[in-house]
């Protein structure tokens, strides 16, 4: 009786992981999510999600893998009334553990959006930023325009986000 016991507490374990597994699979969004005829590596790269608004336009990130060895956030936000952030200089984000990542642009940071007035970049991340930014929500969010230091406050409703979309391209 007591194997009968095991065997369906098992069982159950094994439901109750696939349906959470199916379940948290589907509230994935992604842009492209297709193996690379050449490399036959993996490439997903998320919806974007609003993270904050900057310069009263919205601040968008999207994640992006690579297999699994590159790993990337891309920030697009809108250049309207000549605002423009210094795109060679790094972000941050502040984590709830009050701890700050710091991510560098890569070299050829900017990609075509296809748009004038918008502007998107490219950010690498290391295993350990990674990790970090998909385990702790972001409390606040720092860039730069020119040489000077602006940081935004993250709503509460928001500071998930970067943590939801980092979980879609495990």
């Amino acid at each position: 009786m007591q194997v009968s016991l095991k065997i369906c507490r098992f069982i159950a374990a094994v439901i109750l992981l696939t349906v959470t597994q199916t379940v948290s699979a589907q509230s994935c969004q992604y842009e492209k999510n297709i193996i690379d005829a050449l490399t036959e590596a993996r490439i997903k790269v998320t919806q974007p999600i609003t993270l904050a608004k900057m310069n009263n336009n919205p601040l968008y990130f999207k994640a992006q893998s690579v297999g699994m060895r590159y790993r990337f956030l891309k920030m697009k936000y809108y250049k309207y009334e000549d605002f423009t952030i210094n795109e060679e200089r790094e972000i941050s984000f502040r984590l709830s553990n009050n701890e700050e990542i710091v991510i560098k642009p890569r070299a050829t940071a900017k990609e075509s959006t296809g748009e004038t007035m918008a502007s998107q970049i490219v950010y690498p991340l290391s295993a350990d930023q990674y990790e970090k930014l998909k385990r702790f929500p972001i409390t606040s969010f720092k860039y730069y325009i020119a040489s000077d230091p602006f940081e935004i406050p993250i709503k509460e409703s928001k500071q998930t986000k970067i943590m939801e979309i980092l979980g879609c391209i495990d």
